[in-house]
C-alpha cells in the first residue's frame, strides 16, 4: 500500500500538479524514511540459490530448557 501512494504521489502529484496526490505521497515518504530510521524493515537472514531437486525445510523445534 505504501509503495502504491508513493507511486500515485509522484505520478498525479508532480506530474499531472494534484496538491492532494502530492501532500498523500509525501505523508508516505515521511512514513517510509521512519520506518526506515527505526529499524523496521525485514532484514534478510539467508540467501540462496537452489538447484532444481533440492528443497528447503525450515523449521522450529521447541527448547528442552523452555517451559510451555
Amino acid at each position: 500500500m505504501l509503495r502504491f501512494l508513493l507511486r500515485m504521489g509522484l505520478r498525479k502529484g508532480v506530474m499531472e500538479g494534484s496538491r492532494r496526490w502530492l501532500v498523500i505521497g509525501g505523508a508516505a515518504l515521511g512514513v517510509k524514511v521512519l520506518r526506515k530510521l527505526a529499524g523496521s524493515e525485514p532484514e534478510v537472514v539467508l540467501s540462496e540459490t537452489l538447484s532444481p531437486g533440492e528443497a528447503l525445510v525450515i523449521a522450529h523445534e521447541k527448547d528442552a530448557t523452555m517451559r510451555g
